[in-house]
């Protein structure tokens, strides 16, 4: 049975007639040009856009779990995170902790050691770099240890070694039950990384599968507007864009 079942969903002029499932241990990555619909979409799986049609969880639609309930399965990392106050590091993963009524400390402590932040936990967010606070957000995420996490182009402020170990994390989450949606922009990493992709455009699937069947030199013409050359000699695609 599929995690996540979309059926028709629609979000004003942003998405029309989405449908799509998330299965158990996968990781989808969710790609397509600016203005397509990524992030709009992963909204809606939060329950953050009053969207038109169906998104059940398990079968039940998620708009009519209560929201701790919700906020336990599902996690949202926005591309843009702040924080309105100056927090430590420390108490900013601990937000993950709230739809459990918990600070386990344990868990706040294994998730800053995974992303890297453990030196950080005593000091306020708002002094570090963009990249150290994404990463702190992602520790927020991985803190509260939800079924399904939904990651909006999780990469943007990182540098290549983090941006591998911020997808290394998500691979490892997208495992038994658990499952990740990603959006992400470098199509390359996309097809390295994920088990299936959806191709958007203009708030309308354009293809879903595999990557070696989503990444064809038709398909990013279609809906980049650039030539590509795609190498498919190996298990994963390699895609060069053609000056």
């Amino acid at each position: 049975m599929a995690l996540i079942s979309i059926e028709q969903v629609q979000l004003d002029s942003r998405l029309a007639g989405i449908n799509l499932t998330l299965q158990p241990g996968e990781l989808l990555g969710v790609i397509g040009p600016n203005g397509a619909g990524k992030s709009s979409l992963l909204e809606c799986i939060a329950g953050l856009q009053p969207y038109g049609g169906h998104i059940a969880l398990d079968g039940e639609e998620i708009t009519r779990l209560p929201g701790a309930r919700r906020a336990r399965r599902i996690a949202l990392l926005p591309q843009r995170c702040q924080s309105a106050w100056a927090l430590k590091v420390a108490d900013v993963i601990a937000l993950g902790r709230l739809p459990w009524g918990d600070e386990d400390a344990a868990l706040i402590q294994q998730a800053a050691d995974q992303t890297g932040v453990a030196e950080w936990l005593e000091s306020r967010v708002d002094h570090l770099s963009g990249g150290e606070q994404a990463r702190v957000w992602l520790a927020r995420v991985l803190a509260g240890q939800p079924d399904i996490i939904l990651a909006d182009e999780p990469l943007a402020s990182l540098d290549l070694h983090y941006q591998q170990r911020v997808l290394e994390l998500l691979r490892q989450h997208a495992q038994g039950l658990r499952s990740v949606i990603l959006s992400i922009h470098d199509l390359n990493l996309a097809a390295h990384w994920c088990d299936r992709l959806v191709l958007l455009d203009a708030g309308r699937i354009h293809a879903v599968g595999a990557p070696q069947e989503v990444l064809t030199p038709a398909a990013i013409r279609q809906v980049y507007q650039v030539e590509a050359q795609v190498d498919f000699s190996s298990e994963r695609p390699l895609i060069r864009v053609l000056g």
